[in-house]
């Protein structure tokens, strides 16, 4: 049945009805002037009425054609590279993935894990990977070497990386660094280390720089005088071997005044120009993901099972304590002023970028502003920023 022909279907029985009611009416009246049968006439007439509207109503819904469902939207693959070995540094964009925060935004993410071998910017360059992870002394020193990388986001305030140093040795110190053995990871990793040397007065070329395992195995054989370790991890390798306050010196650059930067995301700058939708949509979920994982304790260990549910052999407990110093380093500095995460404040990058180059990373200065886009950070959601930790 057609529309047109439901309508004057509906209007010829709403009128036998109407008729119906006056013959139930006109009754009424003919046998009794008496008032209450009036009334008894009128109700049937509206109740006669009602009925054929509803039914009317009820035939037209049975024959609407149901509406044909949307299709779902098709996802952007994107490949994000991590600072490291898959752990409880990257729970924030392992939450992003498992929460849906990125599908949200539009994006499929492939979370790739960082390690030795892995030369991030390198991987961008090839088209190999989309977004990575690392700190804005690898940014410089990759836009140093001609790939054209672009900070879009804050993660850590503070980098987090460290020296610890036995008792016994005396060190309690950078400025006690002379003649001394320091295990440092070579690449990168010894920038801000160096440069709080050099702060404290310490020639860097009178320090004995060693390559470091990726362990803190050389620090227990006594390979070292000192050991560089990371907040999230080998510190607390250290703790659950005995060491502490009572048998152990930390050093942090930030003893010297030196506040670097860690964590931050990149892509090419040629993303930025040409996809900044999907640059967005990165952003925002990497910062919601971090948010989201901060947030209350069960998240945050929920978000260190993500990572244990990626790589089995690590230990969860040690993946939480990762995710909790993850969480203090991101609310940092600028952060806390603030009250919001990841901004790339330019007086932190300039810092890590100044200490690059004091310590010969950097050939010559590079253009500090133009390694880093905070346009992606001020257009993500306050409540997806907010430090409520």
């Amino acid at each position: 049945m057609t529309k047109l022909e439901r309508k004057s279907y509906g209007l010829s029985r709403a009128m036998l009805a109407a008729g119906a009611a006056g013959v139930l009416v006109l009754a009424a009246a003919c046998s009794s002037d008496d008032s209450s049968s009036e009334s008894a006439a009128e109700t049937a007439a509206e109740t006669a009425a009602e009925t054929a509207a509803e039914e009317e109503a009820t035939e037209a819904a049975a024959e609407e054609e149901p509406a044909e469902e949307e299709a779902p939207k098709e996802l952007t693959k994107i490949k994000y590279v991590q600072p490291w070995v898959i752990q409880g540094e990257s729970a924030g964009q392992f939450a992003a993935v498992e929460q849906g925060f990125f599908a949200e935004e539009g994006l499929d993410v492939e979370i790739i894990p960082g390690g030795p071998d892995v030369r991030a910017g390198a991987l961008l360059a090839a088209g190999s990977a989309d977004f990575a992870v690392m700190n804005p002394a690898g940014i410089y020193t990759n836009r140093a070497a001609g790939i054209p990388v672009v900070g879009v986001g804050g993660i850590n305030q503070a980098d987090g990386l460290l020296i610890v140093c036995k008792k016994e040795t005396g060190i309690d110190g950078f400025d006690k660094l002379a003649g001394k053995k320091i295990g440092v990871w070579l690449g990168g990793g010894e920038s801000g280390i160096q440069a709080a040397t050099k702060a404290a007065g310490v020639a860097v070329e009178d320090v004995e720089w060693l390559p470091q395992k990726f362990s803190m195995e050389e620090f227990f054989q006594d390979a070292f005088d000192c050991a560089s370790a990371t907040e999230w991890n080998e510190k607390h390798v250290t703790y659950k071997e005995g060491y502490g306050p009572d048998n152990m010196y930390e050093l942090r650059p930030s003893d010297e005044g030196l506040f670097l930067p860690g964590d931050s995301i990149l892509t090419l700058e040629s993303t930025v120009a040409e996809r900044p939708e999907v640059v967005q949509g990165l952003v925002t979920g990497t910062l919601r993901g971090w948010q989201w994982v901060c947030s209350s304790e069960e998240n945050r260990t929920v978000g260190a099972q993500y990572t244990v549910d990626a790589a089995p052999d690590l230990d969860l407990d040690l993946q939480v304590i990762q995710v909790d110093e993850m969480c203090d380093l991101m609310s940092q500095g600028p952060a806390e002023e603030s009250g919001l995460i990841g901004d790339m404040v330019e007086s932190s990058w300039q810092t890590s970028h100044d200490a690059t180059l004091d310590v010969g990373l950097l050939e010559a200065p590079e253009d500090v502003p133009a390694g880093f886009d905070n346009q992606f950070v001020d257009a993500v959601p306050a409540e997806y920023r907010e430090i409520t930790w």
